[in-house]
């Protein structure tokens, strides 16, 4: 068992505290956990947008998908396994100085974390692929919230790539999972 700070305390310091609970509680990562839930998705319409989707295994087109979504901390980072139905989208999240990077394949995406009393706010600061920086007039342009609601943690996740427009926009609930679903 790790006992040290989970990723997203030691990033936001004292402002973790202001999170609703159910965004802290599946944050606050010191063990394997796993989330259960269901999710709305919408998949960019473009033939560019459905290759990168399906380059990186984005969630598929659809409505209330099963969702399971499995936290490993270790070694300061967080592995997330998202199984949107029988697809899975695997990342890495790890501290680079002040943001929170989060590896996926060959990029890895750099964001402010903004916490208030209302949720979580992931702003893109810095995008790179294979160790290089983009030019800002590359990056994705990426909007995500995470809140707690009805006693479920909920979260929103859009992302749109310039010049091709919609590639994701996904949006749902989690809860714990109890038992042998864990």
């Amino acid at each position: 068992m790790q006992t040290d700070l989970s990723l997203y305390r030691t990033l936001l310091g004292a402002l973790f505290d202001v999170l609703p609970v159910r965004v802290r509680e599946v944050h606050d990562v010191t063990e394997t956990s796993v989330w259960l839930g269901r999710a709305d998705v919408e998949c960019g319409p473009s033939w560019i947008a459905r290759a990168v989707a399906t380059l990186f295994s984005l969630p598929p087109d659809g409505s209330n998908q099963p969702l399971r979504v499995r936290f490993e901390p270790g070694g300061g980072r967080e592995a997330w396994t998202r199984a949107f139905g029988t697809r899975k989208f695997r990342s890495v999240q790890f501290q680079s100085d002040e943001w929170l990077a989060e590896r996926v394949g060959a990029v890895t995406l750099l964001s402010a974390l903004e916490a208030s009393p209302d949720g979580l706010a992931l702003r893109l600061r810095g995008v790179h692929v294979l160790g290089i920086a983009l030019p800002r007039w590359l990056h994705p342009c990426v909007r995500t919230f995470e809140t707690g609601r009805d006693g479920r943690y909920r979260f929103e996740v859009e992302a749109h790539l310039p010049l091709v427009g919609l590639l994701v926009r996904y949006a749902g609930w989690l809860e714990r999972a109890v038992g042998p679903s864990a």
